[in-house]
């Protein structure tokens, strides 16, 4: 007899849009983790308490989740200066490199992506165990 797994536990019931901010902040706190060292990728502030997007998550919905696309940021850029994203295109070709780069400008150019609650789900279990795994 092959031995069955008990059944997953069901996830209470939300709506997308808090799905999407569940995971947002999960994945948010895995890119402040993954870059706590390294100092705001467009003016340099070692103060970096953001997960700044450099194709905006609202317009740029497949790129919302994406590792290359997010990386930390200061305050003053993300909110004030909308990204500094001169800065931040500069300082993120240093960091990635200009084939990844490119690469994230191509993907950037499919269309939008509508989420389900079930991908969300596991984004927010994969972002909660890399966490982990770094540390948090």
């Amino acid at each position: 007899h092959p031995i069955s797994k008990p059944p997953l536990k069901p996830k209470k019931k939300i709506s997308l849009s808090k799905q999407v901010a569940k995971t947002q902040k999960v994945f948010n706190e895995f890119i402040r983790t993954r870059d706590s060292n390294l100092p705001c990728i467009s003016c340099g502030s070692s103060n970096t308490e953001h997960a700044g997007h450099f194709y905006p998550a609202g317009k740029y919905t497949h790129l919302r989740y994406n590792e290359t696309n997010v990386h930390a940021q200061c305050r003053k850029c993300n909110f004030f200066e909308h990204g500094n994203l001169i800065l931040y295109r500069i300082n993120l070709e240093k960091k990635i490199g200009i084939d990844r780069l490119l690469l994230l400008d191509s993907i950037a150019k499919r269309g939008v992506h509508k989420w389900s609650i079930v991908e969300l789900e596991i984004l927010e279990d994969e972002y909660k165990l890399k966490a982990r795994h770094l540390g948090l």
